[in-house]
């Protein structure tokens, strides 16, 4: 079971990065297996699309979990929703229109080593830094709001 483990945690590193439309492909690939998971995957696959601008999935962990024969993958889709370009058409810089948001999948395992569940844990929206140039103006702001008596 250790190597259908490790395995299936290969496969997944890279199948999952691809789903989200990375890469040289023109159509990103749907997985292959069950029809109706296909489907699902391609239907969340389209909302983001349809939601998004520009849109970009990332795995940012990848981790075994041989004690319930599992692979858990915590990954980001990041994006310029598109009623935020549509009403902020007009500004260079849209750095600071993007969104993240932040989820954590687990793929449960078979005997036979194959993924019997697919279960998205959590979704949530990521956290948004505050660009260089707003920093430097609260902090500016500050300063001289400070440096008067």
């Amino acid at each position: 079971m250790e190597e259908h483990l490790a395995t299936m945690h290969e496969k997944l590193r890279h199948e999952v990065t691809k789903w989200g439309g990375g890469g040289d492909s023109r159509v990103p690939p749907v997985p292959r297996g069950r029809p109706m998971y296909a489907v699902a995957v391609a239907l969340c696959r389209a909302l983001a699309w349809g939601y998004f601008a520009s849109l970009r999935l990332e795995v940012l962990a990848l981790t075994r979990h041989p004690e319930d024969w599992s692979v858990r993958a915590r990954w980001r889709l990041t994006g310029l929703p598109l009623h935020l370009l549509l009403l902020r058409w007009y500004r260079r810089d849209k750095r600071t229109l993007l969104r993240s948001y932040d989820a954590i999948s687990t793929f449960f395992l078979n005997s036979q080593g194959l993924i019997r569940c697919h279960r998205v844990d959590k979704l949530m929206p990521a956290p948004t830094a505050v660009p260089e140039p707003k920093k430097l103006l609260v902090a500016s702001a500050l300063a001289l709001a400070l440096s008067r008596p």
